[in-house]
């Protein structure tokens, strides 16, 4: 199951549970589009909290591609930066996936939401649009996810 809080915008926070659907896939792009639709420039802290939750739906495969080939400019044009945080037993796996150079943009594979978000807010101080995280990390605290 993917969540996402967009209370902290420009910050986009997504989590994930579990082995994702295509539904699921689907409405995560879903989700994408309608950010991208605003017109705004955007972060993203993406929250993996399971090696299930890593695993992509079959099938999902074209789908994903098809659409970051038709949105491919508005994510270069919108996106500052792009944060994931997985598993710690995921992190070596997961960071050969050159996430940067698949979305054209900032991205930088993480274990620890700590470090995700002060590399999210530096590169959004360096883009003059700086991104308050205290609050954000506190509410990662709080429902025990951080780290």
């Amino acid at each position: 199951m993917i969540r996402h809080d967009l209370t902290h915008w420009p910050l986009v926070l997504s989590t994930a549970q579990g082995v994702m659907s295509l539904e699921d896939q689907l409405d995560f792009l879903s989700e994408w589009a309608t950010w991208l639709d605003r017109g705004e420039v955007f972060a993203t802290l993406r929250v993996f909290g399971d090696s299930d939750a890593l695993k992509r739906p079959e099938g999902g495969a074209k789908e994903a591609k098809a659409w970051l080939q038709a949105n491919a400019v508005r994510i270069k044009q919108l996106v500052i930066g792009m944060a994931t945080v997985v598993p710690a037993a995921a992190l070596e796996e997961t960071s050969r996936m050159n996430a940067e150079k698949l979305f054209g943009i900032p991205a930088q594979t993480f274990d620890d939401v700590n470090e995700a978000a002060m590399w999210l807010a530096s590169l959004s101080a360096a883009r003059g649009r700086p991104l308050s995280m205290g609050h954000v990390l506190r509410s990662f605290a709080s429902t025990g996810r951080a780290g």
